[in-house]
């Protein structure tokens, strides 16, 4: 399905001299060749962005509660244990996740720090990993759904989206997922162009679409197979369920190779589960459902919202190319009786309606649509000049918006780092006055319909901006890293016991040297004073708990320790106070070091 590069040339009409320079960089159809060391350069380009983006701040930014420290924390256990069959948890088996990403976690530790690693950056580099592969597949699926250029920006789009640059940066499943998702669609992309041109499609194609199903369901669940499957079932529709035998649906039915194609998909992933259940006891089964369940009919943990809060958000989490968001659907829509836009629209529409209208909602929920969302995008940046003239307003109002997305990431930058952290630094204004000019110089070049050089502007400014971001001014908000800062507070006084009450966060699990012991107030009374040199963390609103059940038990305590900051899981300000023993000669319960 790719185009000539003729036709692809004079789809994008007359360039200027910018746009020639430009294009060298992402690459011309019109004066490009297909050779493969053209081919090896765009492969380079997107691995060098990728690290550019995903690197700076993978060992300064601490463990982000609550999801990354539990599948940390389960994994260093695993490690730790040498037992790899199940994750465990503390005491307890975690059986609401498959076991593919501790698999993938447990071998990036092993490989890179061993057994008795407890700093987080080994955890995260399968999702370093995870995103980079779901980019450089994104570029593989571009190439055959458009011309080379348009598989490279958006590539370049799904690479700088502040989404997937938060996923790569999380020890969790989701960036490792998407790539996937890439995989899976990517070979169903193929299957489908092939049946529309009269073939079934090789069979490598339909084994790397199963390979990726069972791949993706030992990593998290039926979310894998839930996207393909709604992807395939609206192709099937809009080529008509009951055309005759030589339609392009019958014969995308025939590429698919079912009858050892679902074969393949459980051959891998079925074994696990089976696994799982039997050392469960059935309790797998239980978990697994009620927690995708749950999701789909309820709100869980407080996170919903009404439909329509992805397509808010993704003026946020699609920047920066979320000023071609609409204008790349727009087009599409006008365009979807072709193979290309009818695939993406096809994986991106059904898609978002179903997490539009799920009860629970995360932000990371809808990222497997966003590969598709990014050709789209960049195909009607690369449209004809006149081509976009039509569509001037809705060009202009993507802009004005993503300019002011833009300016408030500026403003937020400063105003977090005054209140949040030590104050406003060298490289906080450096971040603040990157984001006002990629605002300023983006706008400009939208608003005269000069999108090529606007998004130049919008991915290299991308990576400008997030390297001081992620590196300097996020790890030095120092009033949100409540867990570092305890901690390291507990790391000063030796590997003493340590118990925790009214902050039971999986971060300080996983940081502290010692084992936590997650009490409530009249049992961390009776541990500190069972516990010979132990130490317990309390949290301002069980201090006067805690105290009472001290003074219930005639133990006196001092207060060695304390910090002031939000615990960002509940969205509050807290004071966490470090409590020792105190000697007996004290007299109080409650006294001050």
């Amino acid at each position: 399905m790719n185009p000539s590069p003729g036709r692809c040339a004079a789809d994008l009409g007359p360039e200027s001299g910018l746009r020639r320079r430009i294009y060298f960089v992402i690459g011309n159809g019109a004066t490009m060749t297909r050779s493969r060391p053209v081919r090896g350069r765009d492969w380079v380009l997107l691995a060098l962005l990728c690290a550019a983006l995903y690197g700076p701040g993978l060992t300064a930014i601490p463990p982000v509660d609550r999801d990354e420290p539990h599948f940390a924390q389960a994994t260093k256990q695993m490690v730790q244990s040498g037992y790899f069959a199940l994750p465990p948890s503390s005491a307890d088996i975690r059986v609401d996740k498959p076991v593919g990403i501790y698999w993938l976690q447990a071998a990036a530790v092993l490989t890179t720090a061993g057994r008795g690693c407890a700093v987080i950056w080994p955890y995260r580099l399968p999702s370093v990993l995870g995103a980079t592969v779901a980019v450089l597949l994104t570029y593989w699926l571009g190439r055959r759904l458009f011309a080379r250029q348009v598989a490279l920006l958006g590539a370049a789009f799904l690479a700088s989206c502040v989404l997937l640059v938060v996923e790569a940066h999380l020890a969790t499943t989701d960036a490792a997922l998407l790539a996937c998702v890439v995989a899976a669609q990517a070979c169903l992309a193929a299957l489908y162009a092939a049946a529309r041109r009269g073939h079934t499609g090789a069979r490598s194609y339909a084994a790397g679409f199963w390979i990726a199903q069972g791949i993706g369901v030992l990593i998290k669940g039926p979310i894998i197979v839930l996207v393909s499957g709604l992807t395939l079932a609206t192709l099937l529709g809009l080529e008509g369920w009951h055309a005759p035998p030589t339609a392009a649906n019958q014969r995308l039915r025939t590429g698919l190779r079912w009858h050892w194609g679902i074969v393949l998909m459980l051959a891998i992933s079925v074994p696990w589960i089976v696994v799982a259940g039997w050392a469960t006891h059935g309790a797998f089964y239980q978990d697994w459902f009620s927690d995708v369940a749950l999701k789909a009919v309820s709100i869980r943990q407080s996170h919903g919202g009404p439909p329509g809060s992805y397509v808010v958000l993704a003026a946020v989490t699609f920047w920066p190319a979320s000023f071609a968001t609409a204008l790349g659907l727009v087009r599409a829509l006008g365009r979807r009786t072709r193979t290309a836009e009818r695939f993406c629209l096809a994986w991106i529409i059904p898609t978002w309606l179903f997490f539009e209208f799920m009860p629970t909602k995360l932000p990371h929920y809808v990222l497997p649509a966003y590969p598709a969302l990014a050709l789209l995008a960049a195909r009607s940046v690369l449209a004809s000049p006149a081509t976009l003239l039509t569509y001037a307003r809705t060009v202009r109002a993507g802009f004005i918006l993503w300019s002011g997305v833009t300016l408030a990431m500026g403003v937020l930058i400063l105003v977090g780092a005054a209140k949040l952290g030590d104050g406003i630094d060298g490289a906080t204004v450096f971040a603040a006055a990157t984001a006002t000019v990629i605002a300023v110089t983006g706008m400009r070049l939208g608003w005269r319909q000069r999108l090529l050089p606007a998004s130049a502007v919008a991915v290299i400014g991308s990576v400008v901006l997030f390297i001081p971001i992620l590196q300097w001014v996020v790890p030095d908000l120092g009033a949100v890293w409540l867990s570092r800062a305890a901690s390291a507070a507990v790391a000063r006084r030796g590997a003493r016991p340590l118990a925790a009450v009214g902050y039971h966060e999986p971060s300080l699990v996983f940081l502290a040297a010692t084992e936590v012991a997650l009490l409530e107030p009249q049992d961390a009374a009776g541990f500190l004073r069972d516990r010979v040199g132990g130490l317990v963390l309390v949290s301002d609103d069980q201090r006067a708990a805690f105290a009472r059940a001290a003074m219930d038990i005639g133990l006196s305590v001092r207060e060695v320790w304390a910090v002031d900051g939000i615990n960002y899981s509940k969205g509050r300000r807290t004071r966490l106070s470090l409590f020792e023993q105190a000697p007996p000669s004290t007299g109080s319960a409650m006294s001050s070091e």
